[in-house]
């Protein structure tokens, strides 16, 4: 996309996982990590455009894990989303589904940070 005469990209490129913006923002903050999504299904040579989106998505969990590494946030939550891939955009209702499980570690994870809070 073109915007002010610059050619502008997906910041998920440099920042797949920016909760690192919320920090002097917000009292916790939570990640959603799904940068390893899409795993191979099969054993095959990958087309160029799968190699293509393949590397994009191994990149984005790398920088992924070295920002948690450095400075994690207060909750992770890692939906079990890896059958689907990058451009599977139609099956957002199959996603949200198989995502549904992570609500109750978040529920759980946010009322233990939210008591630890309290009695400290």
């Amino acid at each position: 996309m073109e915007s002010q005469g610059s050619l502008l990209i997906d910041g998920g490129a440099v920042n797949p996982l920016p909760y690192d913006h919320l920090f002097d923002l917000a009292d916790i903050v939570i990640a959603v990590d799904v940068t390893f999504g899409g795993r191979a299904r099969t054993r095959r040579v990958p087309t160029p455009l799968e190699s293509m989106f393949g590397a994009a998505q191994i990149m984005q969990g790398a920088i992924t894990a070295q920002k948690i590494r450095h400075r994690p946030p207060d909750i992770l939550v890692r939906p079990r989303v890896e059958q689907f891939g990058l451009l599977d955009f139609f099956r957002a209702g199959l996603i949200l589904k198989s995502a549904e499980a992570s609500k109750e570690e978040l529920r759980a994870a946010i009322k233990s940070r939210l008591t630890a809070m309290r009695t400290a």
